[in-house]
Order: structure tokens, then sequence, then C-alpha cells
């Protein structure tokens, strides 16, 4: 086990089996993390206003508040509202206020997103095609419940 991330980190022995299996995790997100970026850039977004427009697809017409995107989104970091207003400068997210609570201001993905979230969506499979060549339905399962295992008890921050 492990002689690819032996070779990559020029390393030829680990303290355990955990450290092993932490650095691979690290080392396969990196990788991951690369390649994705790589896709979506060409489009003038980053990997995270990525997932900040698909987050608020799935919201639909009513929107999200940028605390409630922040909850959802893959990588959280502290920096939403820059990036929501990055995709308000290029037109792909508009905002306004509630109608309930005028204190609450909603975020909406605007035509012009939805428009770019389908020219990425053939990226986005393309890099699905990639992973299902490098790991079968079981194997994928198997490591989204290991995943799982690592995350859950966060799973609700």
């Amino acid at each position: 086990m492990g002689d690819a991330l032996r070779r990559r980190l020029k390393q030829s022995k680990f303290e355990s089996p955990q450290q092993e299996a932490m650095l691979s995790l690290l080392v396969a997100a990196s990788y991951l993390d690369e390649q994705f970026d790589r896709s979506v850039s060409e489009f003038g977004i980053s990997r995270q206003q990525y997932n900040i427009l698909r987050i608020l697809k799935g919201a639909g017409s009513e929107g999200h508040p940028c605390g409630e995107v922040a909850l959802r989104m893959v990588d959280r970091s502290p920096d939403v509202t820059r990036r929501i207003d990055g995709l308000v400068k290029l037109g792909l997210v508009d905002r306004t206020r509630s109608n309930e609570d005028r204190r609450v201001v909603l975020t909406r993905i605007t035509d012009e997103g939805r428009a770019l979230l389908e020219k990425i969506t053939p990226g986005e499979k393309n890099f699905i095609d990639v992973l299902k060549r490098k790991l079968t339905s079981e194997q994928a399962e198997n490591l989204t419940t290991l995943c799982e295992q690592l995350f859950s008890d966060d799973a609700s921050q």
C-alpha cells in the first residue's frame, strides 16, 4: 500500500497507517482541487464560485442569504461575501432584500449564471468520467463511507 504516495512524497515509511491515510487524503484532495480548478478557471471563475453558483441554482427563485450559502459550501472559508461580490460583478448572481425581513439580503443566480453552469457541466461530467475510470462504483461508495466517517461529527457546522 502507498507506493504512489511514497514516490510522490519521496518518503520510505510513515509513522502509522493513520498518518499514511491522512497524507493520502491530503494529496488526493490537492490533486482533485487542481484538476477542478483547471476545469472551471477557463470560464473565469474559481472552484469556490462554481460551488456558490451550484448552491444558488439549487435554491431556486428564493435564493439564499450569504450565511446559508456559507454553510452549504464544500470549502468553508470566511470570504464567501467577497466571492459572491465577484459573481455579482460578473452578472452571474444578484442580491435583493427579503420581502419578509428587510435586514436579510438574498442572493440569487441570474440567467447568465445558469447559462455559465450549463457551459461548465460538460467539463464536470468529464471530471466524473475520469473518476469512473479510476474507481468502480463500489470503490466510490466505500470511499464516500470512509470519508463520511471522518467528517460526520462536523457535518452540521
